[in-house]
């Protein structure tokens, strides 16, 4: 892959030397293969030198200062980055940067999805969607199938997480049901009554799962 030298940084992201190596210096770039004479940077920089500004203006509230850029470019694949680059509509670029954080987060709480399976899931949501749910107002278990996301790994997930929208009344348990459910009106955790009846596990467990559907509820709260 191609590099390029300070001069052609410059010229080719339209900033000075001074801000590339501000940018350097708070970790937003790889930075020069190194010091001194010769020192080249990579595409990845180039990239994150055109894709920076944009984020600052196109989407100031959720990148309000260099701190929250350099957060998201530090979770961004390069595929994902040249992907910006390659937008020249504002919409088009708002959009796929919000996808790009719901998808994210989803990973972070559904580790057992494939990355190929989360990407087609949201690729059929709307634009207006995709920033619904980015910005809080929408509900992403009410526009995706959660469950199947959660079961799409190699092996069948036991616990399925299910968001459901707020207000919608919490499901109680029939005498049939093959699930405890724990959580509360936002996020649900459900468990098989088998791998509960499996496990070996002592009188807190219904406390540990509560904590944990109450952390997959901050992780689904706006980040920016």
């Amino acid at each position: 892959m191609r590099s390029y030298d300070l001069t052609e940084l410059e010229e080719m992201s339209a900033l000075s030397r001074r801000t590339i190596s501000d940018y350097v210096s708070r970790g937003l770039l790889s930075g020069p293969s190194h010091r001194g004479r010769g020192a080249r940077y990579s595409q990845r920089d180039l990239d994150a030198l055109r894709v920076i500004p944009r984020l600052r203006t196109v989407l100031k509230p959720e990148f309000p200062n260099l701190n929250s850029v350099r957060e998201f470019l530090g979770g961004l694949a390069s595929s994902d980055l040249r992907q910006l680059v390659r937008l020249t509509s504002e919409r088009a670029f708002e959009i796929e940067v919000r996808r790009i954080r719901i998808q994210d987060r989803l990973k972070t709480f559904l580790p057992a999805a494939p990355p190929e399976a989360l990407g087609a899931a949201l690729a059929t949501l709307t634009p207006e969607q995709v920033s619904g749910v980015d910005r809080g107002q929408i509900q992403i278990g009410s526009l995706i199938d959660i469950e199947r996301l959660a079961g799409s790994g190699d092996e069948p997930a036991r616990v399925l997480y299910t968001e459901r929208a707020a207000g919608e009344p919490r499901p109680t348990n029939g005498s049939g049901e093959r699930w405890t459910r724990f959580g509360n009106s936002t996020v649900q955790v459900r468990i098989e009554k088998e791998a509960l009846q499996n496990v070996k596990a002592g009188p807190t467990l219904s406390d540990t799962i509560q904590d944990f559907a109450e952390q997959i509820e901050s992780l689904l709260k706006p980040s920016g």
